[in-house]
């Protein structure tokens, strides 16, 4: 009795990741709440100070398992490019997103416990509680070092941060879409509360991010990063339906899920060229279409 909830997780997560289409129409985001922006003595994106053995012990040892998950030697490898970084402050600028912190490869407790006190736009009872357990998770067990083996790359929405530890565009914007998903969302509490469910709960949100991450390499006619997107997002979203990535322990499930994972990425990867083709010709028509 007890596979049968593991087999509907698998299959409720196939289903997902096959809905992935470069042919719809890209939307940039609003956000639905107030969103003050940043001032000059709290900039929106902040960088952590290299400590060469604190970076390097986390990018050779702690980072182990996530770079064997995503076959990638950049996943969580603590050194963030210009072009990584130019990506991911492009895609906020463009959709709107004023109010979200971005920490590339930083550790900011006390910073991150404020902002945990002023996101005025989730219920103070949900924060707090969620809140707090992924605070203490970052503050004791820092993705600064344990980024890849206890956590990573991800989106706070109780503090509405992002923290990115990886030199990989299509994470980069990965995460950004969470951050857009829920700027665009009028009831935050509720969605936020969701996600916090142990792996089941994520499957929704992730394969949203994972979706506009697409469409936004898409619409920008980014081919070189469709490719690793599918190369990369579609094996991670399958660690999710295995129950083990960003802040669970990768363990082996994850292994099981993510060969079938990388592989329906890779086959996936070989008709970017006919769907943007198709993207193309929609566009085309919507824009020699007469308006009524």
């Amino acid at each position: 009795m007890k596979r049968y909830p593991i087999l509907f997780v698998f299959c409720l997560g196939v289903l997902v990741i096959n809905c992935y289409s470069l042919e719809k129409q890209y939307n940039y985001g609003n956000p639905y709440l107030p969103s003050p922006e940043f001032t000059e003595d709290d900039p929106q994106f902040e960088e952590g100070e290299p400590v060469w053995i604190l970076d390097k012990t986390g990018d050779w040892i702690f980072s182990i398992p996530s770079k064997i998950v995503l076959w990638n030697r950049k996943a969580d490898n603590h050194h963030i490019s210009k072009e990584t970084k130019e990506y991911l402050i492009r895609y906020m600028k463009e959709n709107n997103l004023r109010d979200v912190k971005v920490r590339f490869n930083q550790y900011a407790p006390l910073s991150e416990w404020k902002r945990l006190s002023k996101n005025q736009n989730i219920n103070p009872v949900v924060r707090y509680f969620f809140g707090s357990l992924s605070l203490l998770a970052y503050t004791f067990l820092p993705g600064r070092l344990f980024a890849g083996t206890i956590s990573g790359d991800h989106y706070n929405a109780f503090t509405n941060t992002i923290n990115l530890y990886s030199d990989l565009p299509p994470v980069a914007i990965h995460e950004g879409g969470h951050a857009k998903d829920f700027a665009q969302r009028e009831k935050r509490t509720l969605y936020a509360a969701v996600y916090a469910i142990p792996i089941v709960g994520s499957l929704y949100h992730e394969a949203k991010a994972s979706d506009d991450a697409l469409n936004y390499f898409a619409e920008k006619e980014d081919v070189a990063q469709l490719e690793s997107s599918f190369e990369l997002l579609t094996p991670a979203y399958a660690t999710y339906v295995g129950g083990a990535i960003g802040d669970v322990v990768v363990n082996p499930i994850t292994t099981f899920t993510v060969i079938p994972g990388h592989i329906y990425g890779r086959y996936k990867k070989r008709d970017i060229s006919l769907e943007m083709e198709k993207r193309k010709q929609k566009k085309t028509i919507k824009e020699i279409k007469p308006s009524p």
